[in-house]
C-alpha cells in the first residue's frame, strides 16, 4: 500500500482523502505488481506507461484508487469497470465490477492497486488505430464514482534496422537500464550488435547478457516472427547466437529446428544439451550472481533480488579465501573459498546497485520489513542498507 501523493507514473498524482480519485495504469511492464507490492509505503514506485503497442504484444491495465470511504466497521468496498472501444466505435472488450478493495482497511489514506490486472493483446485481424479505454471506479460505501479515459494505439511493428546501436557504451546502457524504459522492439538489434561485437568474445559475460535477453523474449513472444525472418540471411556467428536464444528461451519451434541447414543443425546438436546454471538453486559460482542481476535488469522483478538477499547467508564463509592457501586444498576447501568470493562479490554488487538503482534499494528495504529472513541474512542486509544511507 502506498501513502497518498507518493505515486509517480511520469506524472505526479495527489489523491485527496475527502474525494474519490483514481488512476489507470496502462503498461507493458510485467513486473508492475512487484513494484507496487514489494516496496514499502514510503517509497516512490515508478511504473512506465505505454501509449502504443504492436499486434500480439501483451499490455496490462489496472486501476489505483485513493480517497475512498470506509463504513462504521472500517470496511472499504471499491471496484472498477473497464471498456475498450475499437477505432470504428464498436466495443472491443469490457469487464464489469473488477475488485479493487473489499475488506477492512487500517488507514484509508493508503492508495490501493487492484489485483485484477487485465492482460490484453491485439490479434492479427484487429484494425490498426486508436482504441478508447474508459474506466469507471465505483465506491460502494459512499456511492461516489470516478471516470477515467485513455487511448492506446495499435501500430505496425517497426523494422528492426530502425534501432541502431552506436557503440558498446550505448549497448551497455540499454541492458543496464532496460527495466526502466522497456522497448522490446529494439531487442533484436541490440542482441545482434552484441553477437557481432567484441563484447561477445568475453566468455564470462555471455551467460549474464544472454540471461537478460532470454527473459525479454519470454515476456515478448510477439518478437518471434521478426527473429525467424531475420535468421535466414545472417552470418555464421550471428546464427549461432540466435540458435542459442531460440533454444534456451524455449521459444524455437520444431518446424524451425527441423528446417535448419546441415551446418546449423550440427551447431544446434552441440548446444542443446548444455545446462544453464539454475540461478534460483544452490549458488556455486559468482557468474550466477551476474545472471540474477541480468534477470532483474530485464524487467525489474523482485525474485532475483530476493535470491541475492538470501545468498547473504554466505557470510559464514568469510575468511575461507585467506585460509585456502594453507588448507589441504580439498574439494570442500576449494568450494568454501569460492563461496567466500561469492559473498564478497555479492556485498559489493548489492551496495553498488542499491546506490545506482532506487528499485533495488526499495526491494531491499521491503525485504527487511516483510521477508522471512534468517538472522544472518537480516543482519547482513541491515549493514548494507546502513552503509548506503
Amino acid at each position: 500500500m502506498k501513502t497518498i501523493g507518493l505515486l509517480i507514473l511520469f506524472v505526479t498524482l495527489t489523491f485527496q482523502s475527502y474525494a474519490l480519485d483514481g488512476l489507470l495504469i496502462q503498461t507493458i511492464d510485467y513486473s508492475l505488481h512487484d513494484k507496487w507490492t514489494k516496496t514499502i509505503s514510503s517509497s516512490v514506485p515508478t511504473i512506465s506507461t505505454c501509449t502504443k503497442v504492436f499486434k500480439k504484444q501483451y499490455f496490462f491495465l489496472t486501476a489505483i484508487v485513493g480517497g475512498y470511504s470506509i463504513n462504521n466497521l472500517g470496511i472499504a468496498n471499491v471496484d472498477y469497470t473497464i471498456k475498450i472501444t475499437k477505432p470504428d466505435k464498436t466495443i472491443y472488450t469490457s469487464q464489469e465490477q473488477l475488485p479493487i478493495l473489499n475488506r477492512k482497511v487500517v488507514d484509508n489514506k493508503n492508495l490501493q492497486m487492484s489485483d485484477a490486472v487485465l492482460k490484453i493483446c491485439f490479434e492479427e485481424p484487429d484494425a490498426f488505430g486508436k482504441y478508447q479505454i474508459d474506466v469507471e471506479i465505483n465506491d460502494r460505501i459512499s456511492g461516489q464514482s470516478k471516470s477515467i479515459h485513455s487511448i492506446i494505439e495499435l501500430v505496425d511493428m517497426p523494422k528492426y534496422k530502425k534501432f541502431k546501436v552506436k557503440d558498446d557504451v550505448e549497448f551497455s546502457d540499454w541492458v543496464s537500464n532496460y527495466y526502466l524504459k522497456q522497448k522490446p522492439e529494439s531487442a533484436l538489434m541490440n542482441y545482434i550488435y552484441y553477437s557481432q561485437s567484441k563484447l561477445s568474445d568475453n566468455e564470462s559475460s555471455f551467460w549474464p547478457v544472454f540471461s537478460e535477453f532470454i527473459v525479454i523474449y519470454k515476456n515478448n513472444t510477439f518478437l518471434l516472427p521478426q527473429l525467424f525472418q531475420f535468421f535466414k540471411n545472417q552470418d555464421d556467428k550471428t546464427r549461432i547466437y540466435l540458435i542459442y536464444l531460440l533454444h534456451y528461451s524455449e521459444l524455437g519451434t520444431p518446424d524451425f529446428f527441423n528446417g535448419l541447414s546441415e551446418m546449423d543443425a550440427k551447431t544446434y546438436s552441440q548446444i542443446k544439451d548444455l545446462k544453464i546454471s539454475d540461478i534460483y538453486g544452490k549458488i556455486t559460482d559468482t557468474q550466477q550472481l551476474d545472471m540474477l542481476w541480468a534477470t532483474f535488469m530485464a524487467g525489474g522483478s523482485y525474485q532475483p533480488i530476493q535470491k541475492l538477499i538470501q545468498t547473504l547467508e554466505y557470510s559464514k564463509y568469510n575468511g575461507f579465501l585467506d585460509k585456502y592457501k594453507d588448507s589441504g586444498k580439498t574439494e570442500e576447501d576449494r568450494q568454501n573459498a569460492i563461496n567466500n568470493a561469492i559473498y564478497n562479490s555479492l556485498i559489493w554488487s548489492l551496495k553498488s546497485n542499491c546506490k545506482q538503482h532506487p528499485l533495488v534499494k526499495a526491494y531491499c528495504e521491503w525485504a527487511m520489513e516483510n521477508e522471512n529472513l534468517s538472522t544472518i541474512q537480516r543482519d547482513e542486509l541491515k549493514l548494507i542498507l546502513s552503509d548506503i544511507k
